[in-house]
This record gives structure tokens, C-alpha cells and sequence, in this order.
């Protein structure tokens, strides 16, 4: 009886050990292990499988050493590392991916668009602070979409359970490089629901590719984000609405941002240093410019709308 259990075990134990293989990055002894297995169990589909998908990965990350230093190559890893639902092949497949990688100069410089860099690899193996300096990293890079690298910073802090500061990182994102800041795979719960919200409260009102570059007025009306109403250091004064009348006339200015440093501005007056005349004249600028932000404004104060 006890023998009879061995044998019934004993397809169980194979896999496992192949398992034990493909966590050493020995996909040749796992492939060997599967073809025992076949050459046992000849109708066992299960370990067919395996063995097909095992010996495609092993041709793959083998090409890693025939193309070195190809960021293509990993690219092309990557692009199929969805394709993998057996545990410990992705873990390995990621963490071979990782260190090809890391052997390249300057890794966190290396991106191609629209989603390969370390950082993402990264995330995928649950290395959400290492991912979140690599972003970081990125950002010293010539001609870098700061938008996506922010915001890609802002996920991986998020999911490394820091979404208080990720917000900063969001907020930095939509203010000096909205266009670019890749809203669909966002992973902070706060920033998706402002996105939905502002999508379909101001359908009507601003245009849908706009709406990111709207986020930081919206998240402070909706509480995500805070304003620095004290000045900074630089600062010598807080501006005028005549001033901001100039910068919305210039060619290419970027309204969104600039009706944000007019709250900053209106706040300041309202609540820190009053100015009745400046507060009502940047107030007129803000509704001719953007009337459905401006009776959100007031009815966040108290105003009326």
C-alpha cells in the first residue's frame, strides 16, 4: 500500500523538484525532469505544457547572453512576461530580467516607450522602494517625460504603502508635465477617483485631454493636495492678478497651471495677508478664465457659486 502511495506521489514530486531547478535559474534540469515525466506519464498534459512553455523561456533568456547589452532584447522579455501563469517560472523570468538589466550602463536611464524601464521590473517583483528610486533616478536623464516618472514614482511609493507622500510626486506630475503622466495604469486610489470625478463633472467644461493638467486645482478642492500659501524663500512677492493677466496672454502658457498659482495667489489673500481690491481682482480673473473651476472655488470657501 505504501508503495502504491509512492507511485501515486510520485508525478507530485517531480514537478516539485523541477520547481526547485527553475527557482535556480537550471531551466535545463527542470526541462529534463519534465521529460522523464513525459517519458512515465506519455498522456499527461499538464507536464506536456510545462514542458513546451519551460523550453520556449529557456531559448529566450538564453538570447539574454547572445545579445548583451541589447535593451531590445529585454524589452521583447517583457513585452511577453504576461504570458507566464506558473509561479515560480515568472518569479524567475523577472528576477533574470533584473539583473540583465542591472548589468547594463546607466539602467534607470534606459527606457523605451511606453512602459520599459527597471523601475517597472521592479514593481513587478514587489520591490516597490527600489523601484521608486529608480524613477527617481531617471529624472536626471536628457530629454525625460518628467510627467510619466513623477507620476510612475508616485505608483511605486503607493504600493510600497507611502500614498501620503506619493501624492506630492502626483501633484508635481500634473503640474509640470500633465501631458505625458500615463493615467491608465495609475495605482493610487485617490488620484483615479479625482480623474473619474473630474471626467465626468466637467464633460461639458474642459476638454478631455485637458483634464490631467486640471488635477492639482481639482485635488485641492476634492482635499488630496495642499497648498504652499506660505512663500518661499525665493519669493519677494506673491504676485499680482495683473501680472497672471500677462502670463495667460503669452503663446503656449499652460492655463491649468497658471489658474493653480492663481488659487495659491487668491488663498494667500483671503486667508493670510487680506487684500480686498488684489482678492476680488484675481477672483474676476479666475472665473473669466475658467467658470466651472471658479463656483467649485467658491462653494470649497463658502462662497456663493
Amino acid at each position: 500500500m505504501q508503495l502504491d502511495l509512492f507511485e501515486d506521489n510520485r508525478p507530485g514530486i517531480l514537478l516539485n523538484i523541477a520547481d526547485e531547478f527553475i527557482l535556480a535559474r537550471d531551466l535545463e534540469q527542470a526541462i529534463s525532469v519534465y521529460e522523464q515525466l513525459m517519458a512515465d506519464y506519455p498522456g499527461d498534459r499538464h507536464t506536456a505544457s510545462l514542458l513546451e512553455r519551460v523550453g520556449e523561456w529557456r531559448d529566450l533568456v538564453s538570447g539574454i547572453d547572445a545579445n548583451p547589452g541589447n535593451p531590445v532584447h529585454l524589452q521583447t522579455i517583457w513585452l511577453r512576461l504576461d504570458s507566464i501563469s506558473h509561479p515560480a517560472l515568472r518569479f524567475t523570468v523577472i528576477g533574470i530580467l533584473i539583473d540583465a538589466m542591472r548589468a547594463l550602463p546607466d539602467p534607470e536611464h534606459i527606457y523605451i516607450p511606453p512602459r520599459f524601464h527597471v523601475g517597472h521590473v521592479l514593481m513587478e517583483a514587489g520591490r516597490f522602494a527600489e523601484a521608486a528610486n529608480c524613477f527617481q533616478a531617471a529624472l536626471s536623464g536628457e530629454d525625460v517625460p518628467r510627467g510619466r516618472f513623477l507620476a510612475w514614482r508616485g505608483d511605486a511609493l503607493t504600493l510600497a504603502g507611502n500614498s501620503d507622500t506619493s501624492l506630492k510626486y502626483y501633484l508635481a506630475a500634473f503640474l509640470d508635465d500633465p501631458f505625458t503622466v500615463d493615467m491608465q495604469p495609475v495605482k493610487n486610489r485617490t488620484i483615479t477617483d479625482l480623474h473619474t470625478s473630474l471626467h465626468y463633472e466637467a464633460t461639458d467644461d474642459i476638454e478631455e485631454d485637458e483634464q490631467p493638467a486640471w488635477l492639482p486645482v481639482w485635488g485641492w478642492l476634492h482635499g488630496a493636495f495642499t497648498l504652499p500659501l506660505q512663500l518661499a524663500p525665493e519669493e519677494t512677492s506673491p504676485g499680482s492678478a495683473t501680472e497672471f493677466e500677462v502670463l495667460i496672454a503669452e503663446e503656449n502658457c499652460s492655463l491649468p497651471h497658471i489658474w493653480f498659482d492663481m488659487l495659491i495667489h487668491a488663498e494667500r489673500l483671503r486667508v493670510m495677508h487680506r487684500d480686498d481690491r488684489e482678492l476680488a481682482a484675481i477672483r474676476r480673473l479666475m472665473k473669466r478664465t475658467n467658470g466651472f473651476m471658479f463656483g467649485c472655488y467658491l462653494e470649497k470657501i463658502g462662497g456663493r457659486r
